[in-house]
C-alpha cells in the first residue's frame, strides 16, 4: 500500500512534465545549446593536440559528453520546490496528507530523473549521430559497475543535498528561498565537474575541491568510467560518498524538525 502511494506521486509527477509543453522544449533546448557550446568549446581548446592537461582528445570529449548524462541523473531535484511551498504555507497541504514529506520528494525525484534520462540519451545520440566526435566508450563491465553504482550514489548524495537548501528556507523564507539556492547553483557548477574536469585545476586547488562533496557529484563518476582511478581510490570515494549521505541525511531531518517548530504556517 505505501509503495503504490509513492508511485502515484511519482506517476503524477511524471505527466505534469509534459503539461507546459513549451516550458519543457524550452528547458531541453536549454540543455543541449549548453552541452553544444561546452562541447565546442573543448574541441576548440584541443584542436589538433593529441594530449591535453592529462587528457587526450578523446577522453576529454567523452568526459563532456558524459557529464551532460550524469546531469541529468544526479542534478536534476524536484525538492528544489519544496523551498516554495515553504515559504508560500502551500506547505500546509502536505503535512495534513498521511505520507512522508522526504519520501514524497523522493518520489518526484525519481519520476523526474527518469523524464531527464530518457531524454538526454536522445540528445546525446543525435549529437554522435551528427557531430561524430572521437570518444572513448568503457568495455570494462566491472568498471561500468563501479560507474553505475557511483552515479546512484552521486544522485542520492545531491537529492539530500538539495533537500537541506530547501529546509533553509524556514528561516530565511523573504525571497522562496532562490538566494541560498542560487549561491547553491553557482557552488555545484563550479565544484562539481560538470564544464571541465577538476584534476586540470592547479594542484593545490585540485587537493582540495576534489576531496569536497560536490566532486562526487560528477567528476568522481566520470573518473570512473573513464578507467583513470585505481580500485583503492574507487573504494575510498564509496566509503566517502556513503559518509557524506548518512551525514547529510541525519541533517536535513534535524532540519525538517527544527524547521517545523519555527514554520509559521502562514507563508509571506
Amino acid at each position: 500500500m505505501t509503495f503504490s502511494k509513492y508511485f502515484g506521486i511519482a506517476k503524477v509527477s511524471w505527466q505534469n512534465g509534459f503539461v507546459y509543453r513549451l516550458n519543457f522544449v524550452m528547458w531541453r533546448l536549454r540543455n543541449v545549446i549548453q552541452l553544444l557550446t561546452v562541447y565546442f568549446l573543448w574541441l576548440a581548446v584541443t584542436g589538433n593536440q593529441t594530449q591535453i592537461f592529462s587528457y587526450t582528445q578523446s577522453t576529454l570529449l567523452t568526459y563532456i559528453l558524459g557529464t551532460s548524462v550524469i546531469r541529468a541523473v544526479v542534478l536534476s531535484s524536484r525538492s528544489i520546490d519544496a523551498q516554495g511551498e515553504i515559504a508560500t504555507g502551500d506547505l500546509n497541504n502536505h503535512l495534513l496528507k498521511p505520507f512522508n514529506y522526504f519520501l514524497y520528494w523522493v518520489a518526484r525525484d525519481i519520476s523526474d530523473k527518469s523524464l531527464n534520462i530518457f531524454f538526454s540519451i536522445i540528445e546525446i545520440a543525435l549529437v554522435i549521430l551528427f557531430l561524430h566526435p572521437p570518444i572513448s566508450l568503457q568495455a570494462n563491465p566491472l568498471l561500468l559497475i563501479y560507474f553505475i553504482t557511483a552515479v546512484i550514489l552521486a544522485a542520492t548524495l545531491y537529492f539530500i543535498f538539495s533537500f537541506i537548501i530547501s529546509m533553509s528556507t524556514f528561516w530565511f523564507y523573504e525571497q522562496n528561498g532562490w538566494p541560498q539556492r542560487f549561491l547553491s547553483f553557482v557552488l555545484v557548477e563550479s565544484l562539481a565537474g560538470g564544464l571541465f574536469p577538476l584534476d586540470i585545476l592547479p594542484k593545490a586547488s585540485a587537493d582540495i575541491v576534489t576531496k569536497l562533496p560536490t566532486a562526487y557529484f560528477i567528476y568522481f563518476p566520470m573518473q570512473i568510467y573513464l578507467g583513470r582511478l585505481p580500485s583503492s581510490e574507487i573504494v575510498t570515494g564509496f566509503s566517502t560518498m556513503i559518509f557524506w549521505i548518512v551525514s547529510l541525511y541525519l541533517l536535513s531531518q534535524f532540519l525538517w524538525r527544527r524547521g517545523l517548530r519555527v514554520y509559521g504556517a502562514f507563508g509571506r
